[in-house]
C-alpha cells in the first residue's frame, strides 16, 4: 500500500509545475492584402488592464483539477503586455504596415483579457482595445476591439495532471491571433490611415 501511495504522490508531482514558452503571433488564416499598405504603423504602448491574472504579469492560463485546485500554469518568457506587443508587430509587419518605432501612426493597445484554463476542455479568451493615434498631432483616428473565444477538446479529453499543457498553449495562441485579426482586419484601420 505505501508502495502504491508513493508512485501516486511521484506522479502527482510530475505533473505540477510552470511550463514558460513563448507565445509568437500566427494568423489562423492568411491577412488579407491591403491596397497600398504603406509601413507606417509603430506598436508603441500596450497596457495590461486583465483582471484575471493581473498579479502575475507573465501568467496566461491554468490546468486545474477536479476540484478546481491549479496543477499546471502556462506563463510567457517575458510579460505578456511584451508577448501581446510582439505579437501586433508581427501582425502589422505581416500586413505590410509595420514601421519602427517614430512612424507615422501610433498604434496603443490595452490587454482588457487574455487568459486560457482546462478543467475538462480547454478554453482562452483574448480581448484587445486598440487605438491608432496620428504622431504628429496626438489626435485618435481610429479605435477597435478585437475579441476570440476559443473552447477546444471533448468533455472525453485527458485532464488533470495528464493533461498537455502544449495544447493549453495551442488554444491560447489561437485566441489571442483571432482576437489581434479582429481589429486589425477591420476597414476602419487602412481608412484612418490613408484618410
Amino acid at each position: 500500500m505505501r508502495r502504491l501511495l508513493a508512485i501516486a504522490a511521484l506522479v502527482l508531482l510530475a505533473g505540477c509545475g510552470t511550463t514558460t514558452s513563448p507565445m509568437p503571433y500566427s494568423p489562423v488564416s492568411r491577412p488579407p492584402p491591403l491596397s497600398g499598405a504603406r509601413p507606417v504603423v509603430a506598436v508603441t504602448e500596450v497596457q495590461d488592464a486583465r483582471e484575471g491574472g493581473r498579479e502575475d504579469p507573465n501568467w496566461v492560463g491554468t490546468i486545474r483539477g477536479g476540484y478546481g485546485n491549479p496543477l499546471k500554469r502556462l506563463e510567457t518568457p517575458g510579460t505578456v503586455a511584451d508577448t501581446v506587443a510582439q505579437a501586433f508587430r508581427d501582425a502589422l509587419a505581416a500586413r505590410g504596415l509595420a514601421a519602427a518605432p517614430g512612424g507615422t501612426y501610433d498604434l496603443r493597445v490595452t490587454i482588457v483579457r487574455f487568459d486560457a484554463s482546462q478543467y475538462v476542455r480547454r478554453e482562452a479568451t483574448a480581448e484587445f482595445r486598440v487605438t491608432l493615434v496620428e504622431r504628429a498631432t496626438g489626435r485618435q483616428v481610429w479605435s477597435e476591439t478585437g475579441r476570440s473565444r476559443v473552447v477546444d477538446g471533448s468533455l472525453l479529453a485527458v485532464t488533470g495532471i495528464f493533461a498537455d499543457i502544449e495544447d493549453l498553449r495551442r488554444t491560447a495562441l489561437q485566441a489571442m491571433a483571432e482576437a489581434i485579426d479582429d481589429a486589425l482586419n477591420k476597414p476602419g484601420l487602412v481608412a484612418a490611415i490613408r484618410g
